[in-house]
């Protein structure tokens, strides 16, 4: 079985390993990353100068993506490049087209993508061979909803040959709402996103009492939630901070709880290699979102061993194990996530036994992006 992993930087941090894992059990993987000029710094990738040509290239062409040398087979390494930001310029199209012939060329029995692929790309659904898209997040987060990704979904969802969900929780809805039988649907998981692992390795471990909220700021990320809770926190714990890091418009008035001297406040788009630092600098990390499917955030977290909490929404109840990796509290509610923060900062060994246990589940246990590559092995073969 040949297979093509066809994404894009967005979601590097969490295909790479994938590949991996799937490449060292002796699987024939390609990975093919689609890259424009606006994506050539976004996730674990970090491309300084743009290569001037369109079409699909060895990864070679990029001398950054040799940091990926040792991890995944690098002859099996490709780029489709365009040299434009343009959807409908001749660059775009020329990308597109060459992705094409490369999968007839190859001969690939399996594209396996996290993108949505709508009526821009719906040549490579008729490329000769099968297609499973894996969707992250099954509905637009509040706010963000639009008739385009919407669409894009429903193209997936009936031109695809399988779909990856990574959440049991939104099944049922998704199926009656996309009008999709469950035998078309896999209910996998995300592993952690074990990169940002090594690029934190020189970096001293804690800060105490520091609690870390990252990503991109929106206004379902809930982090007005999170700032009151603070507020609650400190009184208990008076040397307790937060650090907010992400880009996207400040959405509530953050001014009040900055005068305070207790927020170190980075809104801009933080690297890679910063986010292993705060991470690898803090105590917990929280996502107090008000909605949402699965969250990568957690799976970053993880990867260094931090405990999570979360909101109990979405698939976020299945990416932890409430008390062992961290704790899930009510959207919107500031008490209790209050209360969950100083259960940990007042309990260092339970701290760390959450730490360890993380380690042991994610890195060699269930949770490895071995079980996980095997269950995509199982569902390729049951849909070719």
């Amino acid at each position: 079985m040949k297979i093509l992993y066809l994404s894009t930087p967005s979601f590097a941090d969490c295909d790479i390993p994938l590949v991996r894992a799937m490449q060292a059990k002796g699987y024939d993987v390609t990975y093919l990353l689609m890259l424009a000029p606006h994506s050539l710094q976004y996730t674990i990738i970090d491309i300084k100068k743009e290569y001037p040509h369109t079409g699909v290239f060895p990864s070679s062409v990029y001398p950054e993506l040799k940091t990926f040398d040792g991890y995944i087979d690098m002859d099996k390494f490709f780029v489709a490049n365009r040299t434009s930001n343009k959807s409908y310029s001749l660059s775009y199209w020329k990308k597109t087209l060459s992705i094409y012939r490369f999968i007839r060329r190859n001969k690939f029995d399996v594209i396996h993508t996290p993108c949505l692929f709508g009526l821009k790309h719906m040549l490579f659904y008729f490329a000769g061979c099968k297609v499973v898209t894996t969707i992250h997040d099954p509905f637009p987060h509040t706010g963000e909803k639009n008739r385009t990704s919407i669409q894009n979904r429903k193209i997936a969802v009936r031109y695809s040959n399988g779909i990856v969900l990574l959440n049991n929780k939104q099944k049922d809805e998704f199926c009656s709402f996309y009008n999709v039988s469950p035998n078309k649907l896999c209910i996998n998981k995300l592993g952690v996103y074990e990169n940002i692992a090594l690029m934190a390795s020189d970096v001293i471990n804690g800060t105490k009492n520091n609690i870390l909220f990252f990503g991109r700021i929106s206004p379902y990320k809930g982090i007005e939630y999170l700032c009151e809770a603070m507020e609650i926190v400190r009184k208990d714990v008076p040397n307790a901070t937060l650090t907010i890091a992400g880009s996207g418009r400040i959405y509530f008035d953050i001014n009040p709880y900055m005068n305070k001297g207790y927020i170190d406040l980075h809104n801009r788009f933080i690297k890679t290699e910063e986010i292993a630092t705060m991470l690898k600098q803090c105590s917990i990390c929280v996502c107090p979102y008000t909605d949402a499917t699965q969250s990568g955030v957690i799976m970053t977290s993880f990867a260094l061993s931090k405990p999570v909490i979360a909101s109990n929404v979405g698939g976020l109840g299945e990416m932890i194990d409430e008390g062992k990796s961290g704790l899930l509290v009510e959207p919107k509610n500031p008490v209790a996530l209050a209360n969950a923060i100083l259960k940990l900062l007042k309990n260092p060994i339970e701290l760390a036994r959450m730490e360890s246990y993380i380690h042991e589940s994610y890195y060699k246990g269930k949770d490895s992006w071995f079980s996980i590559a095997d269950k995509y092995i199982d569902f390729y073969n049951k849909i070719l």
